[in-house]
């Protein structure tokens, strides 16, 4: 069984048939649509449905086949009325907790490493996640060192500065992978380092500690 809120409308179905009746449709805090399936015969109203339509509403009943097979509507209540706070989950993962920097013996020209990175997007809903970026860039990557930044994926990138929109369906995470290419030389202490993450569509960052040690 699960729980679904949302705003109540409908729209003609089969227009211009003997099945013409009204379908019902529930519009999530996310603005995605589901389709919420009556049970009465397709030409007909469904009481119990439409003496909510125009409203906010809680449908509680199961999502399969052409949409939500309902059990009970009834008003918003009063809790899930900041539904459009749900956040997205981020997180980070790292190719390594311990990345090693072969420092010797010096090559000339230095021999570059890398490590990959990658940043986790999850709508954690049965509905899908949408947002906005104020250019075709969705996301930035960061490594820091005592608070210097020492490496920014975008940096030297050029973005369209042109309104992108971000769709994250619900469930399984969304991956972004990038790959930080560094020379040896410019690492220049060992120590603890911070790999940091930010999803532009939703303003979200996230940090993640790893260990820097020379192979000597």
């Amino acid at each position: 069984m699960g729980i679904f809120d949302g705003y109540l409308f409908s729209k003609l179905q089969c227009i211009g048939t003997f099945s013409e009746g009204p379908l019902y449709i529930l519009q999530q805090f996310d603005y995605s649509e589901v389709i919420i399936v009556k049970t009465t015969e397709l030409w007909e109203e469904d009481p119990e449905l439409h003496k909510f339509l125009g409203k906010k509403v809680t449908v509680e009943g199961m999502l399969y086949g052409e949409g939500i097979h309902y059990v009970k509507i009834s008003p918003l209540k009063p809790h899930v009325a900041e539904e459009v706070e749900r956040k997205l989950e981020v997180d980070l993962k790292l190719e390594t907790d311990v990345l090693w920097v072969n420092k010797q013996p010096p090559q000339k020209p230095p021999i570059k490493q890398s490590m990959d990175l990658a940043l986790l997007v999850r709508w954690p809903y049965r509905s899908i996640w949408h947002g906005l970026c104020p250019t075709t860039q969705i996301y930035d990557f960061f490594i820091e060192y005592e608070g210097t930044i020492i490496w920014q994926w975008s940096r030297g990138k050029v973005f369209i500065p042109v309104l992108t929109p971000v769709s994250i369906i619900g469930n399984g995470p969304v991956e972004y992978p990038v790959t930080w290419h560094f020379s040896p030389d410019e690492i220049e202490s060992e120590g603890t380092y911070t790999a940091r993450a930010i999803f532009v569509a939703s303003g979200q960052e996230v940090t993640k500690d790893f260990e820097v040690k020379y192979a000597h």
